[in-house]
């Protein structure tokens, strides 16, 4: 392995091969490590016996490029992908909304439906909204926060609506159309309430590992099973499993208050000890028996009941794909915790979520033949009301260091796979000024 290097990578998940694969292509000298034994980050796939698992559950929304093939850097063939057109529910109150839970209230009991219609009739329009939570209320109503966006919210990012502040993954909860609100309060005219994501992208033979291969594949630089240890960025040395390494440029895709933490450096650990996430259990399963009908064919369900631990299960098997076996059903279910929160067993945390689960009648536990645990440290970052002033500061003393961080995690944001991918690009064109 290369002892010294004009631009370092840390972490060979998508935007940090993509950024790899921009300096290569413009002649720069890099190295890319990466600490497991190969690269993907979080969207390897998994094998375990017969089973083929993805390490949580993602499908690929393309808003800048029309197919797989057209992604930078992706090495994909778009017959190798197909176009699923998303199934997929709410559980409340012991029913089934279809999603968007918002464009379909015509499925809630008769009660709840009013009291949400009259939420999103009455709502606070023209209020300027101080958090997250007053920004849904703004939007959708008191009735539908309560019943779905609030419970739903607090269990999927384990923080309150109202401690996140308005910029909290706005764009992926734009406000609602009122015409599609009111239409939905009736069955027989829901068919065109889609909403966000209506379609995504999938593997038809493998899964979603597919496009990590594929931005991994022609890399001359990267060195796997090499886990970075600590950073000193005045002397732009980091010490890793295999040695130090000196560099001149620094790209980071690993999550900021990880990466701060490394450094070392007292104000970026200051800085850094502020920011807040989650962490989440992926449990997978494979199953020897089908799925009732009424969760049979979803891709995925939204939990927004309190009482139940995992806040999403999806299906795997509802996607035509070769990863399960004929004649079984995978699946996998998501539980989540706050980072600061002093965790059950992982036993315990199994244990309560299949339990639950069970008691539904969605599926029985003595049906089960494989089952793994993923562990995800960080999964969904918190857009506090003090974020955006401390990434800035973070950032910009990086910057002074010749220290460019991208990616999802890298720039404690909320990135889908695609935007993920483009951001390494530019920020390899940012380290590189441009070249």
């Amino acid at each position: 392995m290369k002892q010294k290097t004009h631009t370092l990578i840390i972490g060979a998940g998508i935007s940090g091969c993509a950024a790899a694969h921009e300096l290569q292509a413009k002649g720069v000298e890099y190295l890319l490590l990466e600490k497991n034994v190969e690269p993907g980050g979080l969207c390897r796939s998994i094998s375990v016996g017969e089973a083929h698992f993805d390490y949580t559950g993602h499908y690929l929304h393309l808003a800048q490029h029309k197919s797989p093939s057209e992604i930078p850097y992706a090495n994909q063939d778009d017959e190798e992908w197909q176009i699923v057109e998303r199934k997929s529910a709410v559980y409340v109150d012991g029913d089934f909304v279809p999603a968007p839970f918002q464009y379909n209230l015509y499925a809630l009991p008769r009660d709840t439906r009013r009291r949400c219609i009259d939420g999103f009739r009455n709502r606070p329009v023209g209020r300027r909204p101080r958090s997250f939570a007053d920004y849904l209320i703004s939007g959708f109503g008191a009735g539908i926060c309560e019943d779905f966006l609030f419970p739903y919210c607090t269990k999927q990012l384990a923080i309150g609506p109202d401690e996140l502040s308005v910029d909290a993954v706005k764009r992926f909860f734009p406000y609602p159309d009122e015409d599609k609100i009111e239409v939905g309060y009736v069955k027989n005219k829901t068919s065109s309430n889609k909403g966000y994501n209506s379609q995504f992208w999938y593997p038809r033979n493998s899964g979603i590992g597919l496009l990590a291969k594929g931005l991994a594949k022609g890399l001359s630089n990267l060195q796997v099973n090499c886990p970075v240890q600590k950073i000193d960025l005045d002397r732009r040395h980091v010490y890793t499993s295999l040695g130090r390494i000196s560099f001149r440029r620094l790209i980071t895709s690993i999550p900021l208050k990880s990466f701060c933490v490394m450094t070392e450096d007292r104000q970026l650990w200051s800085l850094a000890r502020s920011l807040s996430h989650n962490r989440v259990l992926c449990i997978n399963l494979l199953l020897k028996n089908n799925l009732p009908d009424n969760i049979k064919g979803h891709h995925w369900i939204y939990i927004a009941d309190a009482a139940l631990p995992c806040y999403r299960v999806g299906i795997y098997s509802s996607i035509p794909t070769r990863c399960t076996p004929d004649h079984y059903t995978s699946m996998y279910v998501e539980v989540a915790y706050s980072h600061a929160a002093t965790l059950p067993s992982l036993d315990s945390i199994i244990g309560q979520s299949l339990g639950s689960l069970e008691k539904l009648g969605w599926v029985r536990r003595q049906d089960s033949l494989v089952m793994s645990a993923n562990w995800i440290e960080c999964g969904y970052v918190h857009f506090t009301h003090s974020r955006q002033k401390v990434v800035n500061e973070i950032l910009g003393r990086l910057k002074d260091q010749d220290a460019y961080p991208t990616g999802r995690y890298g720039k404690w944001d909320y990135l889908s796979m695609e935007d993920s991918i483009l951001s390494g690009i530019m920020t390899a064109r940012e380290a590189t000024n441009g070249r």
